[in-house]
C-alpha cells in the first residue's frame, strides 16, 4: 500500500511522461520534414520526372494536443502540410528542367550511280541498259530466262525481269559487260542498290544477291553479298496490277558494305578467303545481280518460281563520308560500248580458239534445244508421250498450227533431230575436254600452293 508522498511522486512521474510523449508527438511532422526523402520505385518516363511534393515548417498557431490535461500543451509551435490524397492542394510540384536536346550528327555520306541514268542524256536508260547483259541458268542446263531494259511505262529506271524455274538450274542474273577500263573503287564504303520489287509482295523467298568481280575474266568465281530488296507495290496484294502508276512506291535505297562480300564459286563460298576490302577494289571489272533459289544453307524449300519484275532506279557506290570525293567513271564509259562486245571485251572474239569453240558451245548449248528437251520431258511425266510421239506426234501437230502446213512441220522436225543428235555426239568429247582443263587448273594451283576451289554443286 502507498502512502499519500509515495501516490504523489507516481502521479508526477506519469505526468512527466505523459508531458514527454505528447511532445515527441508534438515534433513527429518535423521530424519527417527534416528527413531526406527516400528514393522513389517509380520508373522515369522521359527525361522530366516529378519529383515528391515538398514539406514546408513555418510559424503558427499553438497547437493543443492534450485534453483536459493543461500540463499537455506544447510550447512548441510545428505546422505540416502532408501530401496524400486528403490534402491535395497542400501538395506542390517540382519538375526538374528539360535537358538540352542533343543534335543528330550531320549526314555526310553520298550515293553515286554508275549507270548515268540522272544524266540529263535523252538516251541515257538505252546506254544503260546496253551496258548489262543477261546470265541463266541455261549455261547450266536450265529453263529459266530474263531480260534487263528500259522501262516500257517510260520512267528513268531499268527493268530486271523473267521468270526463274527450278527444272536443272533455279537462278537468272544480269551483270555488265565486260569493262575495258576497270573501275577504281578503293575511295568508297561499298555498293548502293535503288531498286524495288514491283511482281510480288515476297522477296524473301527469293536469295537476292549482288556481284562484284575482281579478276579479269568471265568466269564463275566472283564476289557476292545476299540482300532482300523493297517491295515497290503501294499495296501488299500481290494480285495488284505493277503496271499501274498508283501501283507504285517511292523505291529506297540499299546498302551493302564491302565486307558483306564473300568469294564464291558458283553457289558455293570459297573457304579461308577474308571478305572483300576497299583496298580489294582498285580494279572491279564488273557488277552484276543474281536471283536464286540457292541461300546460304542450300536450297530454299519454299522458294517461290515463276514471274518476277524488279526496276532498277540505280546501281552504284556510297561513301560514309562523301564530301570533296570525285565520282567514279560510270559502266557505259569503262565498257566503252562504241564496240559492243561484251565477253572478254574483244580480247578473245577474234583469237582462233574462240572461231572453233564459238559455234560448237552454241551448239551444244542451245537456249532453244534445252527448252525443247524441257518440254519434251514434262509431255513424258504428265502424258506419257515418249521421245518420239513428242516430236512428231503431239509437237507435229503443234508445229503445222504454228507454220501454217504438216510439210513445213515435218521438216523443221527433221532439221530439230538432227541438230539435237550433233550436240549430243559433241557432249561427250566436250565434257572430257572441260574435265581435263579443270584438272590442269587444279594442278597449277597445287604447285603454286594456292588453295583449291570448291567444287560446283
Amino acid at each position: 500500500r502507498l502512502s499519500q508522498a509515495d501516490l504523489g511522486d507516481v502521479t508526477s512521474t506519469a505526468l512527466g511522461a505523459r508531458r514527454s510523449t505528447m511532445s515527441t508527438l508534438a515534433y513527429r511532422p518535423a521530424l519527417i520534414a527534416a528527413s531526406p526523402p527516400r528514393a522513389s520505385l517509380a520508373p522515369r518516363r522521359g527525361p522530366v520526372a516529378r519529383a515528391a511534393p515538398s514539406v514546408s515548417v513555418a510559424p503558427s498557431p499553438r497547437v493543443r494536443l492534450g485534453v483536459g490535461h493543461r500540463g499537455a500543451q506544447s510550447s512548441r509551435i510545428v505546422r505540416a502540410r502532408f501530401f496524400g490524397p486528403f490534402k491535395r492542394e497542400d501538395a506542390t510540384t517540382a519538375v526538374e528542367p528539360a535537358p538540352t536536346p542533343t543534335p543528330e550528327p550531320e549526314d555526310t555520306s553520298a550515293s553515286f550511280d554508275l549507270l548515268d541514268l540522272r544524266s540529263g542524256a535523252s538516251d541515257a536508260v538505252a546506254v544503260a541498259a546496253q551496258a548489262w547483259e543477261r546470265v541463266d541458268d541455261v549455261v547450266m542446263g536450265g529453263v529459266s530466262s530474263s531480260a534487263i531494259g528500259p522501262d516500257l511505262a517510260g520512267r528513268d529506271c531499268l527493268v530486271w525481269a523473267g521468270k526463274c524455274r527450278t527444272q536443272g538450274g533455279g537462278f537468272t542474273g544480269c551483270r555488265s559487260v565486260a569493262l575495258k577500263t576497270p573501275l577504281d573503287l578503293t575511295a568508297f564504303d561499298g555498293i548502293s542498290i535503288v531498286c524495288g520489287l514491283e511482281s510480288d509482295d515476297e522477296p524473301a523467298r527469293r536469295t537476292w544477291k549482288a556481284t562484284v568481280r575482281t579478276q579479269n575474266n568471265r568466269g564463275e568465281v566472283v564476289y557476292q553479298a545476299s540482300f532482300v530488296p523493297p517491295v515497290s507495290l503501294a499495296s501488299s496484294s500481290s494480285t495488284k496490277d505493277a503496271g499501274t502508276e498508283d501501283a507504285i512506291a517511292i523505291p529506297t535505297e540499299v546498302r551493302i558494305p564491302w565486307e558483306s562480300f564473300r568469294l564464291v564459286r558458283g553457289p558455293v563460298a570459297v573457304p579461308d578467303v577474308p571478305p572483300l576490302s576497299a583496298d580489294r577494289c582498285g580494279e572491279v571489272y564488273g557488277l552484276g545481280l543474281i536471283m536464286s533459289r540457292f541461300g546460304p544453307n542450300g536450297p530454299m524449300p519454299d522458294f517461290r518460281d515463276g514471274p518476277f519484275r524488279l526496276a532498277l532506279h540505280s546501281y552504284g557506290v556510297y561513301a560514309l563520308n562523301g564530301e570533296d570525293i570525285d565520282p567514279p567513271c560510270s559502266l557505259p564509259r569503262a565498257a566503252m560500248l562504241g564496240d559492243r562486245s561484251s565477253e572478254n571485251s574483244g580480247r578473245t572474239k577474234n583469237s582462233p580458239l574462240s572461231l572453233v569453240l564459238g559455234p560448237l558451245i552454241k551448239l551444244v548449248f542451245s537456249e532453244k534445244a534445252r527448252r525443247r528437251k524441257r518440254c519434251r520431258e514434262l509431255l513424258k511425266e504428265r502424258y506419257g508421250i515418249g521421245e518420239f510421239g513428242a516430236r512428231f506426234g503431239k509437237g507435229r501437230r503443234m508445229k503445222a498450227a504454228r507454220l501454217g502446213g504438216e510439210l513445213a512441220a515435218l521438216r523443221e522436225g527433221a532439221r530439230e533431230l538432227v541438230r539435237d543428235a550433233v550436240a549430243a555426239a559433241l557432249t561427250l568429247p566436250l565434257r572430257g575436254l572441260f574435265v581435263l582443263i579443270s584438272k590442269v587448273a587444279a594442278l597449277v594451283r597445287a604447285v603454286k600452293g594456292e588453295k583449291q576451289l570448291p567444287p560446283m554443286r
